[in-house]
């Protein structure tokens, strides 16, 4: 214009692309805010081990709710983004075979020890279960008042309880078998006898009814009572009604320490006779100095079409309770009657001569190998030999007086192996992890006169003592016996594997520090080098540090019909 101005003129047409340019250019500004937010995780540039044994490559890990929905790379941000440069990020390891049910109970889900061990799963049951309780049995959770009524009353069943876990939270998620040692008890008590037909009648029944509410199997503990005084024929019958619904069998075999190599034939007997795939719990203790004897057996049995597995974990000494030690025939009917026979002079002579020579033999590693877990601080912690040696008593007399002033509580701390030997269970590749302990904090008021230190670092030790250190496995192998394996072991998809529409049970450590620092003469040290753990996509452990999250759930079996 004449007066300075510019004067600017649009056609229609151009008009109209202005407008939808200036549109497109808004909706590309909302379309990236939503970008932001595509994710509620991603987890950038960690060396994925995805479960599998594949080589290990850098990459991104998108997560939305409890899914895995996005690897490689990843585009678009999350409401958490986790920088994982220069760590291992795995799908969350899990425990085959743990104890953490009560202390889980009693402390509404919570468990920081195996949070930093990266444990997102855990399976309970050996000669016991969460669930039957009633009946003829004795003890258990139903009797114990450090849990809650309600949580005991839910836990008379094995599907009441996963329920009632499920409801309060648990900061990992848990399966559980049924233990054949509480069906019988449930049963026939505690007596040392075939059933008649119609007590098998109800034990069977009883292992049907917790398939319908969950169950992956049928477990025992073949050292324990009752489970000692079950024939190979009444396992079977128990276990083969898991099998009609895909269950497995898992046990502690009716062996300890090498002893008996026929208790892992008589174990695969019963999967043979069953129909049932079998599953050693830690196969390191049942072999211990016998191992390639004892391995031996088990890969013939492989060879041979039978899926037999185990777990394993990571010392050479284990935890037994108190009363097992004590001959399996004087604790027949129960705490009690066993409580009364210790008092007996004359019980009490023949329980002397049979700690080594009757089942479960137990005591015959020698008293030097054997360290008293009870409430008395004047003997807690001290070996058996050490308690004669100042008494100037025999240790049989010692570990009897002990055990009727704790009136049969406490456990024992034991020997059960070698390191060479333990290493050659360590190898096989159907050998996955079990802790055989319980999920544990230590600032607890209530904690286990003795702690082990498996509760604490059964799994970091393997990655850091055997893999990184001894370079046993290679950490793909390693992180597939300790994610992926244990999922095929108990038949349970969507799990185990970093794959898109998995669960979003992931771990992230440090290869460099990782490491189980928990000692015998120190236990209390939670393990190290876990970044972060994410239960179905919730973190329970953040920059190092546990978080108080609870989302973990009850994995149930084929069978399962709701409870």
């Amino acid at each position: 214009r004449p007066n300075g101005q510019v004067e600017i003129t649009m056609t229609t047409r151009q008009v109209g692309l202005a407008v939808a340019l200036f549109a497109a250019s808004v909706f590309a500004g909302c379309a990236g805010s939503q970008a932001q937010e595509e994710y509620d995780v991603v987890i950038r540039g960690g060396t994925l081990l995805d479960g599998t044994g594949a080589p290990g490559r850098v990459g991104d890990l998108g997560i939305r709710g409890d899914r895995v929905v996005a690897l490689g790379q990843v585009s678009g941000a999350g409401k958490l983004t986790i920088d994982a440069t220069g760590l291992m990020v795995a799908p969350g390891f899990v425990d085959m075979h743990a104890h953490s049910d009560p202390w889980r109970l009693r402390h509404a889900g919570h468990g920081p020890s195996f949070a930093y061990q990266g444990i997102t799963t855990e399976l309970f049951g050996e000669y016991g279960s969460p669930g039957p309780f009633g009946g003829k049995m004795q003890g258990g959770l139903i009797e114990d008042e450090t849990i809650s009524k309600e949580a005991r009353d839910q836990c008379r069943t094995l599907g009441g309880c996963l329920d009632f876990m499920e409801s309060q939270g648990s900061s990992a998620n848990f399966a559980s078998y049924v233990g054949s040692g509480a069906v019988r008890a449930y049963v026939m008590g505690y007596v040392d006898r075939a059933p008649t037909t119609e007590e098998l009648d109800q034990m069977r029944a009883l292992v049907r009814q917790a398939m319908h509410e969950g169950a992956i199997g049928v477990s025992s503990g073949m050292s324990y009572v009752p489970n000692i005084y079950m024939s190979t024929d009444e396992l079977a019958a128990l276990v083969r009604e898991a099998a009609a619904f895909g269950g497995i069998y898992a046990t502690h075999a009716r062996t300890m320490n090498g002893t008996d190599p026929n208790a892992v034939r008589e174990a695969i007997d019963v999967g043979r006779k069953a129909g049932a795939d079998v599953h050693f719990h830690h196969l390191n203790s049942t072999a211990g100095p016998k191992a390639g004897e004892f391995l031996a057996i088990i890969d013939s049995a492989r060879s041979g079409g039978m899926n037999v597995t185990g777990n394993s974990y990571t010392y050479t000494w284990g935890i037994t309770p108190l009363s097992a030690y004590i001959p399996a025939w004087a604790q027949e009917g129960g705490r009690e009657a066993m409580l009364k026979r210790l008092a007996d002079p004359s019980e009490r002579r023949r329980i002397a001569t049979g700690f080594v020579s009757e089942p479960p033999y137990l005591a015959n590693i020698g008293w030097h190998h054997v360290r008293l877990g009870v409430s008395d601080k004047a003997v807690n912690g001290k070996l058996v030999s050490e308690v004669a040696a100042d008494r100037r008593q025999p240790p049989e007399e010692v570990f009897m007086d002990v055990v009727l002033a704790a009136k049969g509580e406490g456990m024992v701390i034991d020997w059960n192996n070698e390191e060479t030997t333990l290493r050659q269970v360590l190898q096989k590749p159907y050998v996955a992890a079990g802790t055989d302990g319980s999920a544990l904090a230590l600032d607890w008021q209530d904690l286990p006169p003795l702690i082990h230190p498996r509760h604490m670092g059964t799994i970091p030790r393997w990655l850091g003592t055997y893999v990184r250190d001894e370079k046993m496995t290679s950490w793909e192998e390693a992180v597939r016996r300790l994610a992926a394996l244990p999922f095929e072991i108990l038949k349970i998809p969507h799990r185990g594997t970093l794959r898109v529409g998995n669960f979003a049970d992931v771990v992230i450590f440090d290869s460099k520090t990782i490491d189980g620092r928990a000692t015998f003469e120190q236990p209390n040290h939670y393990a190290v080098g876990m970044r972060y753990v994410l239960v179905n996509g919730v973190p329970v452990i953040k920059d190092g540090n546990y978080t108080g999250a609870v989302p973990g759930r009850a994995i149930r079996g084929a069978g399962s019909q709701g409870s």
